[in-house]
């Protein structure tokens, strides 16, 4: 083995030695691969899947849809209250920058660490997302960019879960989760059928919304490296990076089905 493999060696495990004492013992925390390999089985599924279904009939699957989409606001609710309720609950928690205190035994950050914990499992529910659609023969939704924000969202925060479960990760996640509360509404109400459709002329918003988001955690994250409050400004670069690039493939996409489109009519 060459030195810089073994040093790669050495790095990989002082890193996996080294994550926050509150999560390292949480299911499927304690290493990447157990994360590497269901994002292996989604991007397997996403290229089977549309050839196992091109000779089948399409699925309605519109009760399931029904319940799926509400549910997800219920939980998406949860979390944007267990979020702001766990940052306020910390006493002087700094809204623009925090860092994570690596403790184990302090219920006030144990609470903040445990909604992380669930909003990171969350992404990998919402791969159903991409399973309906595969399901439904929709396969036009399921494009490069909803593959990619679907595999990577669960790489990222198996990292933020690992190393740092507190602190600033609070603030994307809980816009994320509120702007998941309109969107799963808006596929829960469309999954209702016809009917509905003169009471969903607000579905471009929703793409807006997702930009302004994706532009507020920005200058969130940006504040936060000028702060520079003790959070790892390595993550938080990162986060910064992904952010853009989200941004760049929506504002592609909304030009495409919302822009184009309509100087084509």
């Amino acid at each position: 083995m060459t030195t810089t493999t073994q040093r790669l060696v050495d790095y990989y495990h002082w890193a996996i030695d080294n994550g926050d004492p509150k999560t390292e013992e949480w299911p499927l925390v304690a290493t990447p691969w157990p994360t590497i390999s269901l994002v292996a089985m989604y991007l397997f599924i996403v290229k089977v899947g549309p050839k196992v279904m091109e000779k089948r009939e399409a699925y309605s699957l519109r009760e399931v849809l029904i319940v799926y989409n509400f549910a997800l606001v219920l939980l998406s609710g949860w979390m944007v209250y267990e979020f702001i309720a766990s940052v306020l609950d910390i006493p002087n928690f700094n809204l623009l920058c925090d860092s994570v205190p690596y403790v184990r035994d302090d219920a006030r950050q144990n609470r903040l660490a445990r909604v992380c914990y669930v909003y990171w499992l969350s992404k990998f529910l919402e791969y159903l997302d991409t399973f309906f659609f595969i399901l439904r023969k929709k396969n036009n939704q399921v494009t490069f960019l909803h593959v990619y924000h679907h595999a990577s969202m669960c790489v990222l925060w198996w990292m933020v879960c690992k190393w740092i479960p507190g602190g600033v990760s609070y603030f994307g996640a809980t816009c994320n989760s509120f702007v998941h509360v309109i969107m799963y509404a808006y596929y829960g109400l469309s999954a209702i059928g016809p009917q509905m459709r003169p009471y969903l002329w607000w579905k471009r918003y929703i793409t807006r919304l997702q930009l302004i988001q994706f532009l507020i955690v920005i200058f969130h994250t940006s504040n936060a490296i000028r702060i520079n409050c003790g959070f790892l400004n390595g993550y938080l670069w990162l986060q910064s990076g992904y952010m853009c690039s989200l941004c760049a493939f929506f504002l592609n996409f909304y030009n495409k089905a919302y822009v184009a489109s309509k100087k084509e009519e």
